[in-house]
């Protein structure tokens, strides 16, 4: 029984009738949603069912989180659409198959991340990145759907500007019927999930039969739609989703002979990443709600076991949806059972409803696109990260352009590359303070925010930040101004709390200090070094000739020595 995950072995009966109710409540919701994303990846709508059912199932045996929602989201499905664009040429078959190379690429990254411990890539992605990313994403799918909420047929964009600069001149061709049809699923929808709930307890519904109603409701106006289109003939007005084959998916490896897969690598990889971040961010959040732990490197590892199993069965790459798991969460779910029983439903909707969904008008699911991803749009906090750190937002403000003008992964890219380029230049100018000590206390401070006491003989400087090569050109340019801004000073005490790692080039600097102010008359000390540091320094040249003695445990005790020795100096 090992090898079961913990959850089933210690699973209680008593939670399985929360796990079977969130497990139906999630599955009313991603049966219309995973036939949208797969719409919106330019694929099959049976490809986001087929994506529904073993990936869940998968994770639901593998993953650390017991509440995360595993399946298509809307962030993938528009990444998929932009790699496919030059892969397929607009081949469906070549689509597919392409789909099927970037899920499983996305599990191979994810499972050699998780082999090799590399957790900490997604560290890479900073949040202020990731929301300006989520941020440009979700109005860059926005404009992929208004040509279907608009009854329009345009060529393929994949940027924002680029989407909204080629339907402009087509806006005449606006089809009046899916117009409206759009726009009164998006206000139903809009109106179910911010006002439904409060509308039915006023009128004495309790609260979960209130919550409950809302959360099925868009399976309701899909049930609706796909009613209306067949006593209306929707197939000769709207564009329709059309035959879905039914049954269950097949396991297949026939895709890995289509060639040119190289050429779908890099967006695997960013596909693998953004995944990873999203569903580890969900699985944290959901986790910290109940205490309960996650596992990162195992999250890895099951996301790419689960993407691996997604391309086996027809699938398209898949990860942890806020959304979803959001509901399954607040639904009651208690372990991956309800996952399970999300998968079962998804399936028997496969096996036999599947038919039923071909009258279902595309604008309709264009329309739960758009209103699911307007919860991704947080243009407050591109003014809360502003008004906190420019640098900040800035790299938010580039992604959520460099996304809407440049797309998807270059923009992306941008966001990722500023943001490391603005962390090398805050690093490479380290807050360097002169510090004193505080009347009547052990503790210093800067002398340029407190009223401290200082010596003439000694200058103590506090280094705020690690000494590594990119900084230490200007650390030693500063540390040899202010010696030459104290003339009269003995003693350099450099107080290390704040320097976590010393690499090579800041050794040398030490090294090189060490020398120029012992020519200069003035003797070196060092204070409170932390054990790591210390550790790597012990075996180094530099300590063995800085004299043990100037090695201090604390600032307070290297000034007491420092003056004592001073004032007996002078006796």
């Amino acid at each position: 029984m090992a090898f079961l995950p913990l959850w089933l072995r210690q699973y209680q009966r008593r939670d399985l009738s929360d796990d079977a109710l969130a497990g139906t409540i999630t599955a009313i919701l991603l049966v219309p949603q995973a036939l949208a994303y797969a719409l919106l990846a330019g694929l099959p709508p049976e490809v986001g069912l087929y994506a529904s059912i073993i990936p869940p199932i998968i994770y639901a045996l593998t993953g650390s989180s017991r509440t995360l929602a595993v399946g298509p989201v809307a962030v993938a499905a528009v990444m998929v659409a932009a790699a496919l664009a030059n892969f397929a040429q607009g081949d469906p078959a070549l689509a597919l198959a392409g789909a099927l190379w970037l899920s499983f690429l996305s599990g191979v990254f994810l499972l050699l991340f998780a082999a090799l411990r590399l957790g900490w890539l997604s560290h890479f992605v900073s949040h202020p990145v990731l929301n300006g990313f989520s941020t440009g994403a979700a109005i860059t799918i926005i404009g992929t759907q208004l040509p279907t909420l608009l009854g329009i047929s345009i060529s393929s964009q994949h940027a924002f500007i680029g989407a909204i600069n080629a339907l402009l001149p087509e806006l005449s061709k606006t089809q009046q019927l899916t117009l409206i049809s759009g726009a009164t699923v998006i206000l139903l929808l809009l109106i179910s999930r911010h006002w439904l709930a409060s509308w039915l307890k006023h009128l004495g519904m309790s609260a979960s039969s209130a919550g409950l109603t809302t959360r099925v409701t868009p399976l309701l106006i899909v049930v609706l739609a796909i009613l209306l289109s067949m006593h209306f003939d929707g197939a000769a007005h709207l564009a329709v989703v059309g035959g879905i084959p039914a049954g269950l998916p097949m396991p297949s490896l026939a895709f890995l002979w289509v060639p040119g897969w190289q050429s779908l690598v890099s967006s695997a990889l960013l596909i693998a990443l953004i995944a990873y971040v999203e569903s580890l961010s969900v699985a944290k959040l959901l986790a910290m709600r109940r205490r309960q732990r996650i596992d990162a490197n195992q999250e890895l590892m099951a996301l790419g076991s689960t993407n691996i199993a997604s391309s086996i069965v027809g699938g398209m790459p898949v990860a942890g949806g806020f959304a979803r798991s959001m509901v399954n969460f607040e639904a009651g779910a208690k372990t991956q059972l309800a996952s399970i029983i999300t998968a079962s439903w998804v399936a028997l909707a496969a096996l036999v409803f599947s038919s039923g969904l071909a009258p279902l008008p595309k604008t309709v699911l264009a329309a739960i696109v758009v209103v699911a991803v307007t919860q991704l749009i947080d243009l407050r906090s591109i003014l809360t990260t502003w008004r906190y750190d420019k640098r900040d937002g800035l790299s938010q403000v580039a992604t959520v352009i460099g996304v809407l003008v440049l797309g998807i992964e270059p923009g992306l890219m941008i966001g990722i590359g500023l943001a490391l380029i603005l962390y090398l230049h805050r690093t490479s100018n380290p807050h360097i303070a002169v510090i004193g000590q505080l009347a009547g206390t052990e503790h210093f401070r800067n002398v340029l925010r407190y009223s401290v006491q200082t010596w003439p003989s000694l200058l103590i400087v506090r280094i705020d930040e690690n000494l590594y090569f990119a900084n230490t050109p200007q650390v030693e340019s500063q540390l040899l101004s202010l010696v030459a801004d104290h003339p009269h000073a003995k003693h350099l005490v450099l107080v290390l709390s704040g320097v976590a790692a010393i690499d090579a080039s800041g050794l040398e600097l030490l090294e090189s200090l060490h020398v120029s102010l012992s020519e200069a008359g003035i003797q070196l000390h060092l204070a409170e070094v932390k054990g790591p540091v210390m550790d790597r320094l012990q075996s180094t040249h530099f300590m063995r000739t800085l004299n043990p003695s100037h090695i201090y445990l604390s600032t307070h005790q290297a000034v007491n020595h420092l003056i004592q020795s001073s004032s007996e100096a002078t006796l």
